[in-house]
């Protein structure tokens, strides 16, 4: 941007416009982005996330190769129940 310009110069008229303008003194470069969210909620975003991943590998580990063995885990259990030739058929 160049001095004696206004800044509708460059970005125009139009009035429902918001912009946010970060001056710094000439030759210094450019400013530094500011972090999009402050660091106590990113603490607190990580210690849930942790929480979060403790706690699936702590179900992992119970569930471990029991619904393996569970009939309702047989992929041939769909076809069997369909045909009739489940192990659980009862007759009345």
């Amino acid at each position: 941007m160049q001095r004696g310009k206004q800044l509708y110069e460059y970005l125009g008229k139009n009035e429902k416009m918001t912009v946010v303008v970060k001056m710094t003194r000439a030759g210094t470069g450019a400013p530094l982005p500011e972090p999009t969210i402050d660091k106590e909620t990113h603490k607190q975003m990580l210690t849930y996330y942790f929480k979060k991943q403790e706690e699936a590998k702590k179900f992992e580990q119970d569930i471990g190769d029991t619904q393996i063995e569970s009939p309702w885990a047989d992929p041939k259990n769909l076809k069997s129940e369909l045909q009739g030739l489940s192990i659980e058929t009862k007759f009345k």
